[in-house]
């Protein structure tokens, strides 16, 4: 799953990049702010969603050390645990 997730983030970095290169100066004020209106958009949604991959890189690399360390050699099923142990944990100390 963590190879999946760089590969997101890889091709992310990729896309945005390809995105903001091919930026086109129209000549007029109102198409020129609607074009970059949109591509300040889909940039911030790409940046969110690589910032939500990093995350999820963080979560199963807490899972795997810890079932490492306990001797598991399921980082899935510590995951599990650490999504189950997150979940119970907020359905007693609601915000």
């Amino acid at each position: 799953m963590s190879t999946v997730l760089e590969g997101l983030s890889a091709t992310i970095a990729s896309v945005e990049d390809d995105l903001l290169a091919s930026l086109v100066v129209l000549g007029e004020s109102d198409p020129q702010r609607s074009v970059d209106g949109w591509v300040d958009q889909v940039v911030d949604l790409l940046r969110a969603v690589d910032e939500v991959a990093a995350q999820h890189r963080t979560t199963l690399a807490l899972a795997h050390s810890r079932a490492t360390a306990r001797g598991g050699s399921a980082p899935e099923d510590a995951a599990s645990d650490e999504v189950r142990a997150t979940v119970d944990s907020s359905r007693r100390d609601p915000p």
